[in-house]
């Protein structure tokens, strides 16, 4: 259910910026608002601890900041936990808001869906250090309904 929920909303927000862009002759993307990303995650479930890591893709949400100072974007990803029994993989989307605490420093939170083997809500908080113009390195605290994350990531905005 909550997959069809998150395919629902995914398509009618796609429909919306399709007509948007349709009615001003823009492309429907732009190249310059896209980020990729890898990163290591030590993942806690109970009293095991394994080390994962993962790849994602963002978009930044130019159109709906919600105000000075604050970005927006949506990520999506895949995440290996690492744990060794059954499946612990999946993919997940989420909302990010970011905003500078200072030159090349800055916070960021996210919420969203995890898609995968511990499917259900994520929410997380993090602060990124700029390394140059176009490449983040993020320090995350995340948490699923069973895994709780520390994660390192390295953001490369196109």
């Amino acid at each position: 259910m909550k997959k069809r929920l998150s395919l629902l909303c995914a398509l009618f927000l796609s429909t919306q910026v399709a007509a948007e862009q349709k009615a001003t002759n823009q492309p429907l993307l732009d190249k310059n608002k896209f980020s990729i990303g890898v990163g290591a995650a030590r993942n806690s479930v109970g009293s095991f601890d394994e080390t994962g890591f993962q790849f994602f893709a963002g978009y930044d949400l130019d159109e709906v900041n919600l105000m000075d100072g604050v970005n927006t974007s949506i990520e999506m990803g895949y995440l290996d936990y690492g744990f060794s029994s059954g499946d612990d993989d999946g993919l997940w989307i989420n909302a990010v808001v970011d905003g500078a605490l200072s030159n090349k420093l800055g916070w960021l939170a996210r919420a969203g869906l995890d898609l995968g083997d511990d499917s259900g809500l994520m929410v997380g908080a993090g602060v990124g250090l700029d390394l140059n113009a176009r490449t983040t390195l993020r320090f995350e605290y995340v948490i699923r309904d069973d895994v709780d994350s520390i994660q390192f990531n390295l953001r490369y905005h196109m």
